[in-house]
């Protein structure tokens, strides 16, 4: 049996406290569950995710499942940056506030969500994002913009490279009703280190290097720590 380890979002005290903890166990085995069982999740490196301390967990996008699958292996509360046309959407934004997601604008640079970002690693959070910026139709993984660089360089936290395959982008329906076989594979954390956020050379060099990393995962290999 899986140990849970929680982090709230916002300092709680109290009963506010103690119905946010069992709120979270509740989602998080009702998804859990849902993973195993309706999509025969397969979960291999969960034991990189760390267990205290703040960290990025960074991914290909292949659908509208992959925030799930991820908190389905994460033993701990998964604070995702979520694009703000999908954080707003009613039947979503409920569980968007409940794991304190983050809203991006994909028009353009959100100095606000990076903001957040950063203030949510401050507080010792998991934080998910996926580099590619949205989801691959192909299946295959995206060039990756310059923001999980900059939230690595700035924050100094490490880096928690993940692969997920097993479905391709469908409709909604489709996507959460629809039996499939499903892979999570996380790698091993990556540290940079006397990198400069300023320099883009840098941001290139980290940028390439996680998406390396999550490729190696794809294929079969395992990354290398860095």
């Amino acid at each position: 049996m899986p140990r849970l380890y929680y982090t709230e979002t916002q300092p709680l005290e109290g009963w506010r406290k103690k119905h946010d903890v069992i709120r979270f166990h509740w989602w998080w085995w009702v998804n859990r569950l849902y993973m195993r069982f309706w999509f025969r999740l397969s979960v291999e490196g969960d034991e990189n995710i760390p267990t205290s301390g703040p960290a990025i967990l960074t991914s290909n996008h292949i659908g509208f499942l992959d925030a799930n699958i991820i908190s389905a292996a994460s033993p701990r509360k998964v604070s995702f940056m979520i694009a703000r046309e999908w954080h707003d959407q009613t039947g979503v934004n409920w569980m968007c506030r409940f794991l304190g997601c983050i809203p991006v604008n994909r028009s353009g640079q959100d100095i606000a969500a990076v903001k957040g970002a950063l203030k949510a690693l401050s507080q010792g959070h998991l934080l998910g994002a996926f580099p590619e910026g949205g989801i691959s139709e192909s299946g295959e993984m995206r060039d990756s913009k310059l923001g999980i660089a900059l939230l690595a360089i700035r924050s100094g936290v490490p880096v928690v490279p993940i692969h997920l395959s097993g479905y391709r982008i469908q409709s909604l329906p489709a996507t959460f009703f629809l039996p499939k076989k499903l892979s999570i594979r996380v790698g091993k954390p990556l540290v940079f280190k006397e990198e400069d956020h300023k320099n883009r050379e840098s941001l290139e060099r980290v940028t390439e290097a996680v998406s390396e990393a999550i490729r190696c995962l794809g294929n079969g290999a395992d990354n290398d720590a860095g």
